[in-house]
């Protein structure tokens, strides 16, 4: 196949519920490659948190601009580009493709398309085709039909049996998915995705409700040689949506027949496809009969993708760009850190990861959240562990302030009934009323038969409960002590149930040598001598961890996707690491986020899959000896602890990623930004918040930059700015927000910059302010004085997106920032 010259990425716009940071991470390693091949790299995508937007380094092209059919056909003309790359834009991209060629714009100017044929972007856009398809090659399929009334929808759920599944044909944005019971649900469910459908049609979907849900990622070349890169299994079965289940590579349940036949039938669905690189089939398994159909095909990066890259240490993203490029599974070099062929041989592990969700509810909302067909959460942690309860136990530890007691006191103070109610109707803290219904006395049996899951999992849950249990029993006892750290129990849970602080727990480590080894996540489990560089505790004999090269800096991811910091806080940290690099420090992430750009192997020198807390700190600093340690302001617990320990690096605040209180106001509100390095006050920009539409409030949620004001207005405010920022002691970035009064402008507050923002003003400005702020905090040598700050030649506007609609909150005041969860960016004429 002829090399391609030039090609235009189809970014996935602003993150939502349905995707976040996993689109970005990939589409910078994919570019990576593309760019080292000699490819001419054009990226379409309006997310003012993507890190890949601000890297021209592997980036030709950044455009910045709607993300619909009529902005590309512009940049189609503009750079003609000879294919289209839309794996990495998540459906969204697949819509945009598909308009394209319905308007025949790929015909006309002989553009091809990567990875996927014209064919297969209409069967993954219409599910009816993909069935059709799927059908003719003997596939076990669900039945679904096509309708476009409530009398059609009304004979095939009745043909069907209910309950069944009630979903928009072509949504306009995010639709519902909803599982109907009987008669009575049925007719509000069909007028609500209608409402939400582009092509005024529903589908009526035979429900598989209670079957296990399996996940299986595959991979394909242009000569049809395949293989298989993971097989997850969801706890929760078949009615929770797979993004809010925890989730366990390798599957824990199956046999191997199972495992064969699900192979199998994904490696032909792929082949029928004609699909390149990657695809992600989704299964359900009735456990009864053995039983499977297939439910979803998804030939395009997402969550479950990235996953299963980080748990296994196969580098999918850096294969498929080299197979969209034509080359083979056999002929790809990985690399010095892999043995030949690598690429072909598909990951063996000897460990297990689960994954597990991060909500982005508050504990009020969390009571009315019941988990069903749409999706709730908005991110993912994971953990690794020689165990299934090891992995789950850090895993947990790894979601952003997880209460230390894991909501044991919680739950003990639920009544019988209410402690039912959760587990019959699944809710986002069903793990925790899973514990406290076993330490009650309900059996494995009775819990199976009420939730339909596996019993092997109840298994696992009761090897924590029993551990718990011990370590409750027996204070400071070292037998108890060993056997909680093996299971991956941290010593902010060992301290709270003994009653005592986290450092007397280390202290009692060190008294009995009981000291942490680290083992490398690589995909050959062992058999070759392939180093990734990343890795995860065990309390085992062997350290496969050795000490990076100085000088060195350790930083602290900022974890999960959650509200309010999105993926702007991965582009943070990212950006930073990657000025360090060209300071040449060698760079360490700690993060658990199995989607963060910050995990690439192209900006960490080496990666610890670990929650962020004070012994994990403390263990790396042990091997690692880093000079200099980055760590997010909001991580209060952590950077506290470490002043209690006698470190010789240099521990450095990452700019506060909470948010400001500052409340809406009836006014115009307006924000002078600017970077402090404690000597000189750079200034940056200034941001004006637009008025809401639903009450005519003004919050920081939507900005304009510049702010509409005179030039001696904005030489004022800086003068009275200037001084209010000097006073600060601490380099960073910070905001005096003003209150226009009358025909005046008061002083409201000073705060920082909230991440966010960070990312909409480098976007904004052309410049990567983070990695500015890192030459400041780490060269002495470095004179912010001398640098210069551009400005945009128009308007810029940033406007964030809420989850309301996918929660099904109706909020009527004016969202804050803290319940963003993407945003996007539009430069105005």
């Amino acid at each position: 196949m002829k090399k391609q010259q030039s090609i235009l990425i189809i970014g996935a716009g602003p993150n939502n519920i349905q995707h976040g940071d996993e689109v970005d991470s990939a589409t910078y390693q994919v570019a990576t490659y593309l760019h080292r091949a000699g490819v001419t790299t054009i990226l379409a995508d309006n997310n003012p948190f993507s890190y890949s937007l601000n890297d021209s380094s592997v980036i030709d092209y950044s455009s910045i601009g709607p993300l619909t059919v009529e902005h590309l056909i512009t940049l189609i003309d503009k750079y003609h580009p000879q294919a289209i790359l839309p794996t990495l834009g998540n459906r969204q991209a697949f819509l945009l493709t598909q308009e394209l060629m319905e308007k025949g714009i790929l015909r006309e100017k002989e553009i091809r398309l990567l990875g996927i044929p014209e064919a297969t972007v209409r069967q993954i856009n219409n599910p009816i085709l993909l069935e059709r398809t799927l059908r003719q090659m003997d596939a076990p399929m669900k039945k679904i039909a096509t309708v476009n009334n409530y009398p059609d929808a009304l004979e095939e759920a009745n043909k069907l049996g209910y309950p069944v599944i009630i979903r928009s044909v072509l949504p306009k944005i995010t639709s519902t998915r909803q599982i109907v019971h009987d008669q009575n649900e049925l007719a509000a469910a069909v007028s609500k995705c209608l409402s939400q459908s582009r092509a005024g049609q529903v589908y009526v979907q035979q429900s598989l409700a209670g079957y296990k849900e399996i996940e299986v990622v595959v991979q394909r070349d242009k000569s049809g040689t395949m293989m298989m890169l993971g097989m997850i299994e969801d706890m929760d079965p078949i009615g929770i949506h797979a993004g809010d289940s925890i989730a366990f590579n390798p599957a824990q349940t199956l046999l191997d027949r199972q495992i064969q036949d699900m192979r199998d039938v994904a490696f032909a669905i792929t082949r029928k496809l004609r699909i390149v690189g990657v695809n992600h089939i989704q299964f359900a398994l009735d456990p009864v009969s053995d039983q499977f159909y297939v439910i979803k095909s998804s030939p395009y990066f997402d969550r479950m993708v990235s996953f299963v890259a980080q748990s296994t240490g196969y580098p999918i993203a850096m294969v498929s760009a080299q197979l969209y490029l034509g080359n083979t599974l056999r002929n790809i070099d990985l690399g010095p850190g892999f043995t030949k062929h690598a690429a072909l041989v598909e990951p063996v592990m000897d460990h297990i990861a689960a994954r597990v969700p991060v909500w982005g509810f508050n504990p009020e909302q969390s009571q009315k959240q019941l988990l069903g067909t749409e999706k709730k959460s908005v991110g993912t942690v994971f953990g690794i562990g020689r165990s299934p309860a090891e992995a789950l136990f850090k895993a947990i530890e790894s979601r952003y302030h997880e209460p230390t007691d894991f909501h044991l006191k919680t739950q003990e103070k639920l009544s019988e009934d209410e402690l039912i109610d959760r587990l019959v109707h699944p809710h986002v803290g069903r793990l925790f009323s899973l514990l406290e219904a076993m330490r009650r006395g309900y059996t494995a049996y009775e819990l199976v038969e009420m939730t339909k899951i596996d019993p092997f999992y109840f298994d696992q849950l009761s090897k924590m409960k029993e551990l718990i249990g011990e370590l409750v029993e027996h204070p400071g006892k070292e037998p108890v002590l060993v056997k909680a750290k093996h299971n991956g129990l941290s010593n902010q849970l060992i301290a709270k149930l003994w009653k005592t602080t986290p450092k007397q727990v280390y202290q009692m480590m060190q008294d009995h040598n009981l000291t942490v080894k680290y083992k490398e996540v690589e995909p050959s489990a062992g058999e070759f001598d392939q180093h990734t560089q990343t890795f995860y505790s065990a309390y085992e004999d062997e350290n496969e961890a050795l000490t990076l090269p100085q000088p060195s800096a350790l930083f602290i991811g900022t974890g999960g996707l959650r509200l309010g910091l999105s993926n702007a806080g991965d582009f943070f940290v990212a950006s930073m690491m990657m000025q360090l690099h060209r300071q040449n420090y060698h760079t360490i992430i700690m993060n658990c986020n199995p989607s963060s750009v910050t995990l690439n192997t192209l900006i960490a020198d080496k990666r610890y899959i670990e929650p962020a807390s004070a012994e994990n700190v403390l263990s790396v600093v042990e091997i690692d000896q880093p000079q200099l340690i980055f760590i997010p302001a909001s991580y209060t617990n952590l950077l506290e602890t470490l002043k209690k320990y006698d470190l010789q690096s240099k521990v450095i605040t990452l700019p506060d990623d909470r948010l400001g209180n500052l409340k809406p106001k009836s006014n115009q509100l307006l924000a002078l930004d600017y970077l402090w390095d404690g000597n000189t006050a750079k200034f940056l920009a200034s941001t004006a918040a637009l008025q809401s539409a639903i009450n005519l409030d003004y919050a920081m949620v939507n900005l304009r930059l510049p702010a509409k004001i005179s030039h001696t207005e904005l030489i004022q405010l800086q003068n009275k700015a200037q001084k209010v920022i000097e006073q600060q002691t601490n380099p960073g970035f910070y905001q005096v927000v003003f209150e226009q009064q009358g025909m005046e402008y008061k002083a409201l507050t000073i705060q920082s910059v909230s991440l966010p923002e960070v990312a909409f003003l480098s976007k904004s400005l052309g410049i990567n302010l983070p990695a500015l702020l890192g030459q400041v905090v780490s060269d002495e040598n470095f004179n912010l004085a001398n640098v210069e700050i551009p400005q945009p030649g128009g308007t810029v506007v940033y406007r964030a997106s809420f989850p309301f609609k996918s929660f099904h909150i109706k909020d009527e005041k004016t969202p804050g920032p803290e319940k963003v969860i993407g945003a996007e960016i539009q430069f105005m004429d």
